[in-house]
């Protein structure tokens, strides 16, 4: 089953409860609306931020939701076939939607957003809890067919939260605070996923860990029908004209293409650094899978104070320079990576992991200052495919110089890219952009 098939099965769900009163005008998408053009109707701010609240608890638990899947499926599938093959498939099959999530941009641009988000959760729910039926069954190959299309649930959630449901629930004056906070609280959600899952999995069996992990999306998807309803879409033009007018739009933002290249390759070098970490423990270094494990956590946890910081720090300088101050944290993290000894190693990757979770935050607010809401879901989507595309080509070039016998040599890709992301990103800046604190939009 392809992408476009996945796009097809969330479509016809949310057909069903899709508004019919149209905006009649149409938008070339082209980026030429004022800067940060929000919805007309977006509620008082101050009606709002309790339920950011509300959005960021549920996002957590979807968050933990899908790392305990990411943990809990293969699990389940090599006890259930004695296939490790398999087991990896059913990891592989929940991130191939990411690549091509330009897709469902298109989706997600043509919908009432908070819709968008109900439905994908929704989902993701009704699929996971049908993977244990299936898998009594014995039909291995069905199970990852809905791994697939969970997947693009996932692909559309994650972009849905993060730049339109998010903003229109944090006061313009706060969004960073709010990116920052939403960021932390998801991390550490992210952290406790793996504790969570290793403890349901000895309670309760692979079976009836996937049916509590169903249930933490039906949770969001309840959350989800209780904030306000988000501007109507706009009026269809077609998927071939939307998809064409999302990539003319991430062509002509001014500073979107720029960003995305320099996230793709910072993530060429780094994206796979926690992978390769845990093969490195376990392997080389022979630690128990248990410290390990820690070793992850405490990354995603430094992850997490990175974004609590990404809030705090530098708030009064302009959003490029303060983009450049992450990256440039993760360059010299990563050159702690290159140390001998693997306890600096470790605090390598915590800081590193602590940079990504400070940019993270910086990055998302730019991104949402700089794109127009009628075309969010295309251009992010675009971004998106660009930048893990970065992090898959990583797993292959980490994976191969961790084998090296020079300790120096393991983590140099992750120092060279970090080192010209920071190159690229100040030096077009400086050529191209005038400063200033807020990113513009393509006229």
């Amino acid at each position: 089953m392809s992408t476009p098939v996945c796009a097809g099965v969330l479509t016809a769900a949310m057909d069903t409860t899709r508004r019919q009163s149209m905006d009649s005008a149409e938008t070339d998408g082209s980026g030429a609306a004022p800067a940060v053009s929000r919805p007309p109707g977006r509620p008082a701010a101050q009606q709002t931020w309790s339920k950011f609240w509300l959005l960021t608890s549920a996002a957590s638990v979807s968050e933990m939701g899908n790392t305990f899947l990411h943990l809990a499926m293969p699990w389940t599938i090599l006890a259930s076939t004695g296939s490790p093959l398999m087991a990896a498939l059913s990891l592989g099959v929940q991130y191939l939607p990411f690549v091509a999530s330009p897709l469902l941009g298109t989706l997600i641009d043509g919908y009432e957003r908070r819709m968008v988000f109900m439905i994908s959760e929704l989902v993701q729910g009704v699929l996971v809890a049908l993977t244990p039926f299936l898998l009594m069954m014995d039909q291995v190959e069905l199970v990852l067919v809905v791994l697939l299309v969970a997947g693009c649930g996932t692909v559309t959630s994650n972009l849905t939260s993060d730049f339109s449901l998010l903003p229109q629930l944090a006061p313009q004056d706060r969004l960073t605070e709010a990116y920052s906070r939403f960021g932390a609280a998801t991390e550490l959600a992210r952290t406790a996923g793996p504790a969570v899952a290793g403890l349901v999995l000895a309670g309760v069996g692979g079976y009836g860990a996937l049916w509590i992990d169903a249930a933490t999306f039906l949770v969001t998807a309840v959350v989800a029908a209780v904030l306000p309803r988000g501007e109507k879409p706009v009026a269809e033009r077609g998927f071939l004209r939307m998809q064409i007018e999302g990539f003319r739009s991430f062509r002509k933002i001014r500073g979107v293409p720029r960003l995305t290249l320099v996230l793709s390759v910072y993530n060429l070098g780094a994206g796979a650094v926690p992978t390769v970490i845990l093969v490195l423990a376990a392997g080389t270094w022979g630690w128990s899978s248990g410290w390990a494990g820690a070793v992850l956590a405490t990354g995603a946890a430094g992850s997490a104070l990175g974004s609590w910081l990404g809030g705090r720090l530098w708030q009064n300088a302009p959003a490029e320079r303060r983009i450049r101050l992450w990256f440039l944290v993760c360059a010299v993290a990563s050159a702690g990576l290159l140390a001998p000894w693997e306890g600096l190693v470790v605090l390598g990757f915590c800081g590193l992991m602590a940079g990504e979770g400070g940019m993270n935050v910086t990055t998302n607010e730019y991104r949402f200052r700089a794109i127009p809401d009628e075309v969010s879901g295309r251009v992010n989507a675009v971004m998106r495919a660009f930048i893990l595309g970065g992090a898959a080509l990583s797993s292959v070039l980490l994976g191969w110089s961790v084998t090296l016998p020079e300790q120096v040599l393991r983590f140099a890709p992750a120092l060279v890219t970090s080192v010209l992301a920071v190159s690229i990103w100040a030096g077009v800046r400086s050529v191209r952009a005038p400063s200033g604190t807020e990113p513009e939009k393509a006229v």
